[in-house]
């Protein structure tokens, strides 16, 4: 055999050694964490009960025992190192095939939808809000599906569960939120539209020079010390303008006397 050329065997053994020296280092790595973990584990037994973090006891046991299982394949990955038994190389995973996105092309070329330019509560209302919120949801769902699409992650891609919940949480929230909003201005809509109708109904009509011996309906305009006041109630009977705020409005204020040009 020519020099610089070694055998087979010392190659071998060589790789062997090599193998065994960073399975050696790995057992004495976990060894000491769980004699690390072991030790914080007795030093909280030994305190007084009540002083004792039992959650954290059956942690560190979780703990300990994950350790020693990985320590168990370390040592028996030795043995069989050491026999000269050689681990069978791990076959390549096979590509995914994954399933592709169902997206409606035609939703995302024609943009986001318009909201509904009717007036509520109108005969046209009837329906045609739910068909927009639908193309609206429709349109969304297809615009966030081609962010994904575009960033190369298949339609089928596992997502976290805790990430899941966040978003599903987010979501149903918002709906809470906003339904409670949007009742809340409902609510305030029909007030008002009431009282649009009643004003409406009673007309807003001036009622000339206020006199203290005649009563005024609600809406009435009157002239008193040269400005223009509106009934917000019935004025019976002496109730005098400036005198009774929650009856009379000032709804003109008079201007200041002017001068004559000389």
């Amino acid at each position: 055999m020519s020099k610089g050329v070694k055998p087979v065997k010392a190659i071998v053994a060589d790789q062997r050694a090599a193998d065994l020296a960073k399975i050696d280092a790995e057992i004495e790595r976990l060894e000491k964490l769980v004699a690390q973990k072991k030790s914080t584990f007795d030093a909280d037994q030994r305190q007084h009960a009540l002083d004792q973090d039992v959650d954290r006891q059956q942690r560190l046991k979780g703990e300990i025992g994950d350790i020693n299982e990985l320590l168990g394949k370390q040592r028996e990955r030795r043995f069989k190192t050491e026999l000269g038994e050689v681990e069978p190389p791990k076959a390549a995973p096979t590509a995914k095939q994954h399933r592709p996105w169902n997206i409606d092309e035609k939703v995302l070329k024609a943009g986001k939808p318009a909201y509904p330019g009717i007036l509520r509560g109108s005969q046209a209302d009837n329906g045609i809000f739910s068909e927009a919120y639908f193309a609206t949801k429709l349109f969304w769902e297809a615009t966030v599906a081609d962010h994904f699409r575009k960033g190369d992650l298949p339609a089928d891609a596992v997502v976290n569960l805790d990430l899941a919940a966040s978003i599903q949480g987010e979501v149903v929230a918002n709906f809470y939120w906003y339904s409670e909003r949007c009742a809340a201005i409902e609510a305030r809509l029909d007030q008002l539209e009431q009282q649009t109708a009643e004003l409406e109904k009673s007309g807003i009509r001036y009622g000339g020079i206020h006199q203290r011996a005649n009563s005024y309906k609600r809406g009435t305009i009157v002239t008193y010390g040269g400005s223009g006041w509106i009934a917000l109630k019935d004025a019976d009977v002496g109730v005098t303008p400036g005198e009774s705020p929650d009856i009379w409005q000032l709804a003109i204020k008079a201007g200041k006397d002017g001068r004559d040009r000389t």
